[in-house]
């Protein structure tokens, strides 16, 4: 218990930190390869023992969440709250109720980090923070998001814990429903992921927010290319010119 207080003090004051550059001041270890770089200047950063992120307050929503998922982090979250939890290191977030009335949106609060890959953590109800919501189609969330998300525990449960790279993507013009709030916001257009592990193999995924609810997450990969290309984030500044083997059959992918 005291080396939790310990770690969580010294993850806290991290959170001073209020510019994205300070991603790569200094070495996060959830950010393999270092932190993503290239989000906009108002992004703040916010590290907490299982994940860290960079929160745009002006969209309400993170420009990247990084986080690593182990065996051991992997736990039953069926009987784990989810109410969300006002975060009290940024002022200007979304909150509970801009989250309610969803109904003919077609949009459900969900999360970037899910609280099932650190039920057996804990820290599980830091996934809670409304700085980890976001607004998610129901049918890319029962669907090709829920696919991937068993995908990646049941390789993290059978052979290798990897690292997620998550966030947003927005279009020119907004392509799904927002929220009924009048806090200014966007709802992402789509979503990307790149599952990677230490050893350098990588598989990315575009997951757009209109994706019908029985496509596949094999059908939705991409390169890591084509994602910097649509977020310009540069999401492995110290890979250099490496170049990622195939992740693809791990995850079930042909």
């Amino acid at each position: 218990m005291l080396y939790q207080i310990i770690a969580r003090l010294c993850l806290i004051n991290l959170l001073l930190a209020s510019s994205a550059s300070f991603a790569s001041e200094y070495r996060i270890g959830l950010c393999i390869f270092g932190c993503p770089v290239g989000a906009i200047s108002a992004s703040e950063i916010i590290i907490r023992p299982i994940y860290a992120l960079a929160y745009n307050s002006e969209y309400k929503s993170a420009d990247w969440v990084v986080y690593k998922v182990t065996a051991n982090s992997i736990g039953i979250a069926s009987s784990l709250s989810r109410a969300p939890i006002p975060d009290n290191f940024i002022s200007d977030t979304l909150d509970v109720g801009d989250f309610q009335d969803l109904e003919g949106t077609g949009l459900i609060r969900s999360q970037y980090v899910p609280v099932v890959n650190f039920a057996g953590t804990p820290y599980w109800n830091d996934t809670n923070f409304v700085t980890n919501a976001v607004a998610r189609s129901s049918n890319l969330n029962q669907g090709a998001w829920y696919g991937l998300e068993w995908a990646i525990r049941n390789l993290v449960s059978r052979e290798q814990a990897v690292f997620i790279v998550t966030g947003p993507i927005y279009e020119a013009t907004p392509s799904i429903a927002q929220l009924r709030t009048a806090k200014p916001h966007r709802v992402p257009d789509a979503f990307f992921k790149i599952v990677i592990t230490e050893s350098g193999q990588a598989s990315a995924f575009l997951l757009r927010q209109d994706v019908p609810v029985h496509v596949h997450h094999c059908d939705l990969r991409v390169s890591i290319a084509e994602l910097e290309a649509v977020t310009a984030l540069d999401f492995f500044p110290e890979a250099g010119a490496r170049q990622f083997a195939s992740l693809d059959s791990g995850l079930g992918c042909p």
